[in-house]
């Protein structure tokens, strides 16, 4: 946690190219921050890229090297002010190689601090909540025998029935409809006009009978098809979630000791080379 004394702050990322990480500190000095605000760390090992590298640090820095217990290296980071999630994360990732580089600021410079890490390519510690929750709970074996605890789940199949079938034909349904047609019709109208004694002319030559047709309209009735409706038939697919249940066994680990043997001991023996 930071230290609110005096309101230092720790930061730290992990190189796994030793020039980045070289390049990192020459900028950090450059950026104002001193020996004593200035951490490195590597795993243990004398030869190769890593010799080569502390010998360039010793030159510049002028500082001495001891080394330590990754338990002593965990309570370190933490003192300097590393939050203790990304202190166990950086403690384990070191053990595969590299070299971590600490920088304790107050609040102001903090961020300069890690904006230097991470532009020369530094793992500031991103994934170590991600990191955590994989390791809570027990301590990563590197030996040992394993046992497999073995669960059963459910596993769902989903099968297509035929839930019916659906006919549909059409019937024909027999109505009487009236309809009022208006018609017309000729009718014979006779007229009787008073004659006045006028002289009768031609009598006995004329017409006896005069014939007059008579019209009228008749109603035909014609049955003619129309579309009255037209149907149109579909099917669509209905989205409905189904509960299922059943029960499902699994294994689970139980200890028994005997003797004098204390199961909560974990032993480490993991060393880091420091300055």
């Amino acid at each position: 946690m930071p230290n609110r004394a005096t309101n230092i702050n720790g930061v730290a990322g992990l190189f796994k190219d030793e020039s980045r990480a070289e390049k990192a500190v020459d900028e950090l000095k450059s950026g104002g921050f001193s020996e004593r605000e200035i951490g490195i760390a590597t795993a243990h090992q004398e030869e190769g890229k890593i010799a080569s590298f502390w010998d360039k640090i010793t030159n510049k820095f002028g500082k001495y090297e001891h080394t330590e217990h990754a338990e002593e290296l965990h309570e370190t980071l933490c003192e300097s002010g590393v939050p203790q999630p990304q202190a166990r994360y950086f403690n384990s990732a070191l053990g595969t190689g590299g070299v971590l580089i600490t920088v304790r600021a107050d609040s102001a410079r903090t961020p300069q601090a890690m904006s230097i890490l991470q532009r020369n390519g530094a793992d500031v510690g991103a994934g170590a909540a991600e990191w955590e929750r994989s390791q809570s709970g027990s301590d990563k074996m590197t030996d040992g025998q394993r046992i497999q605890l073995v669960g059963e789940v459910l596993r769902v199949h989903k099968d297509r029935i035929s839930r019916g079938e659906v006919r549909l034909r059409k019937e024909v349904v027999t109505e009487n409809q009236q309809i009022e047609v208006p018609v017309t019709r000729e009718e014979l109208v006779i007229e009787r006009v008073p004659g006045q004694g006028r002289e009768a002319t031609g009598v006995g030559s004329g017409q006896k009978e005069i014939r007059v047709p008579l019209t009228e309209e008749r109603v035909q009735v014609e049955k003619k098809p129309v579309v009255n409706e037209e149907i149109r038939v579909g099917k669509r697919q209905v989205q409905e979630s189904k509960r299922v249940s059943g029960e499902v066994r699994h294994e689970e680990l139980r200890t028994e000791t005997e003797g004098d043997v204390n199961k909560d001991k974990a032993l480490k023996d993991k060393t880091r080379r420091s300055a």
